[in-house]
């Protein structure tokens, strides 16, 4: 390395030392370092040293004023810091000299404060001991009193003791305390019992002679009765008193004055200051009652303080007012209008009482007034009452004796309509029984559709096509809609039967019959001379009740009247007229309510019931038209009977009670056919078995044929026949097809059957007698009509021919007799296929069938 390197490398350290610069050049930094550079280095930063302590001793030398001056300024904070540290002490021994006054203080403080309480303490002990000793003289004193039977000055001395007692500033459970206590409670349980010797005394109660005597003071005693009433406050008794009071008064003289199951009443004496029944038995009206209360109340006044008074009068009166409200007045208010006049002195004499209960400040008086004022109300009550208690009777007294009924309606019919029914008793009505549905076979949409001329079309049974003439409807009864039944039958309870299907329901209108030769003939001409007036009349059976429940409405219509007439508007109960209008509307629904139960009890009830709603709303319907034509009521009574609506829902009511008898012996019948098993399949029934079977239940149906036959109509019992008729008819139909085939044997042995059932014919032949249409002889021409009140019969019987038939007389039936009008082409299909094996003739018959379905014509099913 060269000479310059080396003193290169000197410089570096110094400048790398003093300045942190670090060598630039690759040469510089990159050389290697050998001993003798190190010296020469080492020479270059020991000249670097030398020179930079020459500067720093300029530098001291230039500085050396500034350094003495702070020197000095350190030297004068340390003095000041010496003197802040011996100021501090002071201050320190001063605060300690301080708290030590403080506590001497405060010592002094509290024996001043000790002082003052033991100077307090002994003067409440003096005040104490004085009022202890102050109580002891007063219960001395009380206690001396009450040894001179001197009780109110005792009762002041004691309340005086009581009280200073009270005002003590001790706890109650120190021993004086409780001593003085004792003595307080035991002498006033003493005075108290000398009190109520006493009072007994003033008030004096004697049970046997039924006499209360009120003595001013008692002989012998200091005591009055003023100032037993003190005494009675002084121990919070005044109100017992009082009620001690009217319970003597009440068990000794008023309850065997007021008490009508005893016979014979005593009148109520007052002599002097005694209060007694007398010896004379005095009579039972509501004046001599009020007499005797007066004077019972005078008496009260006279003799008793004020302040028992009043206390008495509020605990007496609410006891009295509504025992002679309800055993005295009730009896007072009419059930009718018969006895109003007994009841308008009634009112005077309660008005009366009540005015001299008012004179006497006696409370009370608001009940008989309220009472006078409310009397339509009242009246109201009682009569509805009354009125619904006899109904009640009535119906509890069950159907009674049958009774005859007549039902007649004049019509204006076509004049050959009108011969023919004049000649044979029936008249076209198509589709008489469009609201029967056995079994619930049919729908609305298989009814049948007529066209302009009056024919059937579009036929889904043929049924609905076998007759050509219909009958007469005697009576149409209304059809009543669900929803015109009234909120009152629905809170009797009705509608719980509604489970009924539709079509039940409507077999509740009856099926209209033939009208019999004593349903003719009342025949007057009209002035056309197409037409005609025609009178039906038809007898049926009611029962004992409707009459009953209609008098009873009747007569509450003729009361409302009577009211509402101008020249009776001085009867007090006037304004309850139009209120009692509304009863009938409750008979009614009391009747729809019970009558079913007391029904119930008799064979045939429910028919028995349908003929008596009937009944009912035929005439109340009449009730109502005369009632519009009336001349002797006001204006305001043709507005306040509304019986239209209750006249409909005895209309539902009665063929709620029709449809559901017919349902239950359709659900006999149905049982004794097997059910819902196939009564030609039954496992546990051979054919005899069977034969017997069906006898039961022709039989069951005769029965109730014969029973209906004394109460229905003979419109109405041959409808309910015929659908029990039907409902026979309908069940073997359905079993017959519902058999996989029929051999020839049971061919025969199902045949045998329906012509058992058909022996039924029987009971819809027309009788010959036309004075009594049930139990006449049937005339020798006569045809029966069972097929017009039983839809199904003359299906069964054409049944029962095919049965018997071969092939042959199946065609003929089909094609020139009038099986096609009874059944459909696919039953007779499905018979000829249950009949006969299946080969080419059976083949050749169905397809000649299927060919003509309908060889007699019309538009088919």
């Amino acid at each position: 390395m060269s000479s310059s390197t080396e003193a290169d490398l000197g410089q570096v350290l110094v400048d790398f030392s003093t300045n942190g610069a670090f060598p630039e050049e690759e040469a510089v930094s990159a050389a290697y370092v050998n001993s003798p550079m190190v010296s020469a280095a080492l020479v270059v930063l020991q000249d670097a040293k030398s020179a930079l302590e020459d500067e720093v001793r300029e530098i001291s030398r230039e500085t050396a004023p500034d350094v003495d001056l702070w020197i000095k300024h350190a030297k004068s904070i340390q003095d000041d810091i010496q003197r802040s540290r011996q100021l501090a002490s002071s201050i320190v021994r001063q605060a300690e000299a301080d708290g030590e006054r403080k506590e001497v203080l405060e010592e002094k403080e509290t024996y001043a404060d000790f002082l003052a309480k033991e100077v307090s303490f002994n003067n409440q002990l003096v005040s104490v001991l004085r009022s202890l000793q102050g109580v002891n003289e007063s219960l001395n004193k009380a206690e001396e009193c009450a040894s001179e039977r001197r009780i109110i000055d005792a009762l002041h001395m004691l309340e005086a003791a009581w009280q200073i007692l009270g005002e003590i500033p001790l706890e109650k459970t120190t021993r004086v305390m409780r001593l003085l206590d004792s003595r307080c409670f035991e002498l006033r349980v003493l005075i108290h019992e000398q009190f109520s010797t006493i009072w007994e005394a003033l008030i004096s109660v004697d049970r046997e002679q039924s006499t209360i005597t009120v003595n001013r003071e008692v002989p012998g005693d200091t005591t009055t009765i003023d100032q037993a009433v003190i005494g009675l406050k002084a121990y919070k008794q005044l109100d017992d008193a009082a009620k001690k009071l009217w319970e003597d008064l009440d068990n000794v003289i008023l309850k065997p004055r007021t008490n009508l199951q005893t016979g014979t009443m005593p009148n109520i004496q007052a002599l002097g200051n005694s209060l007694s029944l007398g010896s004379d038995i005095t009579n039972n009206t509501v004046k001599s009652l009020f007499l005797d209360i007066e004077t019972t109340i005078q008496f009260l006044v006279d003799h008793v303080p004020e302040e028992i008074i009043q206390l008495l009068a509020k605990k007496m009166m609410p006891v009295l007012s509504t025992r002679i409200l309800e055993v005295w007045l009730d009896t007072a208010v009419p059930a009718s209008l018969d006895d109003m006049v007994d009841y308008q002195k009634a009112l005077a004499l309660v008005g009366d009482f009540a005015a001299k209960l008012d004179a006497m400040n006696w409370p009370g008086a608001d009940t008989f007034h309220d009472w006078v004022s409310n009397a339509p109300k009242i009246w109201l009550g009682k009569r509805r009452e009354t009125t619904l208690d006899w109904t009640r009777n009535q119906l509890s007294l069950g159907i009674g004796t049958p009774q005859i009924a007549e039902r007649i309606e004049t019509r204006m019919v076509a004049r050959e309509e009108g011969n023919h029914l004049a000649a044979t008793g029936t008249t076209a009505t198509h589709d008489w029984d469009d609201a029967w549905s056995d079994d619930g076979e049919n729908t609305p949409e298989d009814s049948p559709k007529e066209n302009s001329n009056g024919e059937s079309r579009n036929r889904k049974s043929l049924d609905e096509e076998r007759r050509a003439t219909e009958v007469f409807t005697p009576v149409p009864t209304p059809m009543v809609d669900e929803d015109q039944i009234d909120d009152a039958a629905d809170a009797w309870g009705w509608g719980d039967d509604d489970e009924i299907d539709a079509d039940a329901d409507a077999s509740a209108d009856p099926a209209p019959a033939p009208a019999r030769p004593e349903e003719q003939r009342s025949l007057e001409p009209h002035v056309s001379a197409t037409t005609r007036e025609m009178t039906l009349s038809e007898k049926y059976w009611t029962s004992s009740l409707p009459r009953a429940v209609y008098s009873t409405v009747e007569q509450v219509y003729a009361d409302g009247a009577h009211l509402t007439r101008p020249e009776n508007e001085h009867i007090p109960v006037t304004p309850a007229a139009p209120s009692l209008f509304g009863l009938p509307t409750l008979i009614l629904a009391m009747y729809r309510a019970i009558s079913p139960y007391y029904y119930s009890l008799e064979p045939g009830g429910n028919m028995y019931l349908y003929n008596d709603a009937m009944w009912l709303s035929e005439h109340f319907q009449q009730f109502l038209s005369d009632w519009q034509n009336r001349d002797d009521i006001s204006p305001r009574a043709y507005t306040l009977v509304k019986l239209e609506p209750e006249t409909k829902v005895l209309v539902s009511f009665g063929k709620r009670a029709y449809t559901n008898e017919l349902n239950a012996q359709r659900t006999i019948i149905n049982d004794l056919l097997g059910g819902a098993q196939n009564f030609f399949q039954q496992d546990s029934q051979m054919s005899g078995e069977l034969e017997d079977a069906i006898k039961i239940v022709i039989k069951h149906i005769r029965a109730e044929a014969a029973l209906w036959q004394k109460i229905l109509p003979y419109s109405a019992w041959a409808s309910a026949t015929g659908s029990l008729v039907n409902a026979v008819a309908t069940k073997l139909i359905n079993d017959v097809f519902d058999l996989s085939d029929i051999g020839v044997d049971e061919a025969e042995r199902t045949a045998t059957i329906l012509s058992r059932v058909e022996a039924l014919d029987d009971l819809f032949i027309p009788q010959a007698d036309a004075s009594n249409s049930h139990n006449g002889t049937p005339a020798s021409d006569a045809v029966p009509l069972t097929s017009q009140f039983a839809d199904k019969w003359m299906k069964m019987k054409f049944l029962s021919e095919v049965l018997q038939s071969n092939l042959k007389d199946v065609k003929f039936l089909w094609f020139e007799s009038d099986l096609s009008l009874y059944f459909t082409v696919d039953e007779v299909v499905d018979l000829v296929h249950l009949s006969f094996e299946k080969n080419a003739a059976v083949r050749q018959a169905v397809r000649e069938i299927r060919e003509n379905p309908n060889p007699k014509g019309g538009d088919g099913f």
